[in-house]
């Protein structure tokens, strides 16, 4: 019986032990997530001048309407920027569902805590208690 309680307090242990190494990668994955915002929030006003500048070339009259080098530039600026931002956006979407699973890990392994610390305690106050309290004899019988 008590190579189950110390089988039960090793489990526990262990379980606080992950516990403690969920909250640390939820504290990573909220400074992770965290700057992943601040470079899409940096991100957004570069984009709006490379749009606004190219809206001006392109509403540019007759012959000052060219395609030229500079536009082309122009164009590409924008579209790596759309794109940055969108891959930004994927990985911001990926780290929340990744920070979820980790709460939700977190919170689970906080369950198995609760309920190893109650099963410990009913072994060790409540059970132990009353298997000393019980006489015993051992008898050894032979059954042929």
């Amino acid at each position: 019986f008590t190579d189950r309680i110390s089988e039960s307090q090793d489990a526990h242990r262990n379980l606080k032990s992950n516990l403690i190494l969920t909250k640390n990668e939820i504290a990573d994955m909220e400074h992770y997530v965290d700057r992943l915002k601040k470079s899409l929030n940096d991100k957004e006003p570069p984009l709006k001048v490379a749009e606004t500048r190219l809206k001006k070339r392109t509403q540019r009259p007759e012959i000052e309407a060219c395609s030229d080098t500079p536009h082309h530039k122009l164009v590409d600026e924008v579209r790596e920027l759309k794109d940055s931002i969108k891959n930004l956006k994927e990985k911001l979407k990926e780290s929340e569902e990744a920070f979820k699973e980790l709460q939700d890990v977190k919170a689970n392994l906080e369950e198995q805590i609760r309920v190893k610390k109650k099963s410990l305690m009913i072994d060790q106050q409540k059970c132990m208690a009353m298997r000393r309290s019980f006489p015993y004899n051992i008898i050894s019988t032979r059954y042929y």
